[in-house]
């Protein structure tokens, strides 16, 4: 405390003093921009500068509340005790609005979390929240799971993480050869009037048989040959041979009508 004293700007000199640290309470709170500073202060001027100092320093509080049961921590589910974890990591934060939002994925998860319209103050919520999930990776180990890795990226007020321990199964589709049969011939194209033709054909309703039926007798009596009828003022042919002389108990002679040219004698 005595080397961070000594390289501290004087204006963060009175927040670095043991004797008002061990007199603080619980609800005493300091400005957030000049928190935010004395953190990052505290990892570059005690530690290298990385955010490694503030990292542990999230690791040893995350630990604190893990380890006090409850239903904080899940064993087997990293993802569900980080995400439980976010009372913890916003607590020290007091009427700034908070971002925390978790989403799974096929490596593990993706954390988004940030201070709006306070980019110092994400810098170090960063930090600490690395340290919370390496705390929660000791408590909820998952069977199978590789070597927790941790990258993350700020971006203005925003700082992203991305954790990977799970070991993503790339199965590659067996595609089927390509078939050496020839393709079938292609019908030829229609033209366009001819498929209207055939579907206006198609659209007309079936015959019934009985108007089959009907059209077979009128065309049936149409074929029938018919007796030619004799042109007027013509008699008709007379019958010859057998005919023409019917026998003798069928016929009746008749007299013929002689003109009269005298008296008559009998």
């Amino acid at each position: 405390m005595a080397s961070l004293r000594g390289k501290l700007p004087p204006r963060l000199l009175p927040y670095a003093a043991l004797d008002r640290l061990r007199a603080s309470a619980a609800t005493d709170t300091v400005p957030l921009d000049e928190g935010a500073e004395i953190l990052l202060s505290v990892d570059s001027l005690l530690g290298d500068g990385t955010g490694k100092l503030l990292e542990n320093v999230g690791v040893d509080l995350a630990v604190r509340v893990l380890s006090q049961g409850g239903s904080v921590a899940r064993a087997g589910d990293l993802a569900g005790t980080v995400a439980r974890l976010e009372a913890f990591l916003e607590h020290p934060f007091v009427g700034v609005p908070f971002t925390f939002e978790l989403r799974r994925n096929s490596t593990g998860f993706t954390l988004s979390v940030g201070l709006s319209g306070h980019s110092r103050a994400t810098r170090a919520l960063r930090h600490l929240t690395v340290g919370a999930i390496v705390a929660a990776e000791r408590f909820a180990r998952e069977v199978g799971a590789d070597h927790l890795r941790i990258s993350a990226e700020n971006v203005a007020d925003r700082s992203n993480l991305c954790a990977r321990y799970l070991s993503e199964e790339s199965v590659e589709e067996e595609q089927p050869p390509p078939s050496r049969r020839p393709l079938p011939p292609r019908a030829p194209a229609v033209s366009l009037s001819a498929e209207v033709e055939r579907i206006l054909r198609s659209s007309v309703p079936p015959r019934v048989a009985s108007d089959l039926t009907r059209s077979a007798v009128r065309v049936s009596e149409s074929n029938r040959p018919r007796p030619s009828q004799p042109p007027p003022g013509k008699q008709p042919a007379q019958p010859d041979g057998d005919e023409a002389n019917p026998p003798e108990s069928m016929t009746l002679r008749v007299a013929g009508k002689v003109p009269a040219r005298g008296p008559a004698i009998k």
